[in-house]
C-alpha cells in the first residue's frame, strides 16, 4: 500500500508545470535585490521613495533575503505580472528565495 501511495504522489509532481530558469539583471546595476517577499518589496519600495534608505538603510536592507550579481542565475517559481517569486540557482546565495521585480529578468 505504501509503494502505491509513493507512485501516485511522484506520479502528480510529474504533471506539475516546469520553473522556468533565468539569468537575473539589468541595464546600469552590477547587483540584483532579492526581497523577503512581495510585503518586504512593497515595502522597501515605500521606503525608497520617501527617502528612508538615505537616512537609516537598515531599515529597507532587513527587507532584503540577498542580493546577488548581475548575470546570476535563478529560477521563477510563482510568475507574477510587475514581480516574480524566485530561487537563486548558482553562486554564494543559491538556495536563496525572494521576490524581484520582473525588470530585474534578463
Amino acid at each position: 500500500m505504501r509503494s502505491i501511495v509513493v507512485a501516485a504522489v511522484l506520479a502528480l509532481g510529474a504533471g506539475q508545470a516546469s520553473a522556468t530558469e533565468i539569468t537575473l539583471g539589468r541595464a546600469g546595476s552590477d547587483q540584483v535585490f532579492v526581497w523577503k517577499d512581495s510585503d518586504a518589496h512593497s515595502e522597501a519600495l515605500s521606503l525608497i521613495q520617501a527617502n528612508v534608505h538615505k537616512t537609516n538603510p537598515i531599515l529597507v536592507f532587513r527587507l532584503l533575503s540577498c542580493m546577488v550579481p548581475v548575470g546570476t542565475k535563478a529560477i521563477i517559481t510563482d510568475m507574477g505580472f510587475a514581480s516574480h517569486t524566485i530561487l537563486v540557482t548558482e553562486g554564494e546565495h543559491a538556495g536563496c528565495r525572494g521576490d524581484i521585480p520582473v525588470e530585474d529578468v534578463r
